[in-house]
């Protein structure tokens, strides 16, 4: 088998399991792919680590809410549009981007704990695909689950193929040539363009999928309570981050 035919050509008995740290990670991330697999009969399966409660909401809740439960069912919602056929999360805190750790956060657990949960999911689901974020946003919460998947699939022996969803370097250099136009009194100006994003030469693959837009779209639109890293970008950028899913594979 072709290295990335589990991607591109989705059976209909292939079993993926996608693990994200927070609510909004499977459709700001790697919704597409998930709508791709779904949508070709693949059964998904997303793990989330976290309620994402560190966020910060776009609207004030009421205050009978708790931030944790709306995104929770926000994740729900919107894995459901996507095409997940089970979502399961986790009981640790979100972590924050920097800062002390919270008690019961994902990055305060002990390793060999989390890579024993990931093991369990990966010797129920037998996934044939092990989807990840890259991390390369810098995130903790995206670093950790990122690895104790990878230690957890090494750990096992699994046969499932494990990939990296990216966002090329050279897609965010387009965003940041918009910001600084946009924008130009923020910090924007300052970011030193070789730092953002996944290194091009690290792309092993690229799937069009502007055929799951739509889905893409509602699954980003269920998360209301968060800011959608896509808005106010311009039409053409929004399409360039929405349309194509990049990808660098674990060796």
């Amino acid at each position: 088998m072709a290295v990335g035919d589990r991607i591109r050509n989705v059976g209909a008995n292939d079993r993926w399991l996608v693990v994200v740290a927070h609510p909004d990670d499977e459709s700001f991330g790697c919704g597409s792919l998930i709508a791709h697999a779904a949508g070709r009969g693949a059964e998904v399966t997303v793990v989330c680590a976290t309620r994402g409660e560190a966020g910060t909401p776009a609207y004030e809740l009421d205050p009978t809410e708790s931030l944790a439960a709306v995104r929770e069912a926000e994740l729900r919602a919107a894995a459901a549009i996507l095409g997940a056929a089970r979502v399961d999360v986790l009981d640790y805190r979100d972590s924050d981007f920097d800062g002390p750790l919270p008690d019961g956060c994902l990055c305060a657990a002990a390793e060999e704990e989390l890579v024993d949960v990931m093991a369990h999911y990966l010797v129920e689901v037998q996934p044939n695909v092990l989807l990840v974020l890259d991390g390369s946003d810098g995130h903790r919460d995206h670093i950790r689950s990122r690895d104790v998947a990878y230690a957890a699939a090494r750990r096992i022996g699994s046969d499932a193929e494990v990939w990296e969803h990216c966002i090329p370097n050279a897609v965010m250099r387009q965003w940041l040539t918009e910001m600084q136009s946009v924008k130009p009194g923020t910090a924007y100006h300052a970011l030193d363009p070789a730092t953002l994003g996944r290194p091009d030469a690290d792309i092993m693959l690229s799937i069009d999928t502007t055929h799951v837009l739509d889905r893409r779209e509602a699954a980003i639109a269920a998360h209301r309570s968060q800011t959608s890293p896509f808005e106010g970008l311009s039409p053409e950028l929004r399409r360039a981050f929405l349309t194509a899913d990049h990808l660098a594979q674990l060796t």
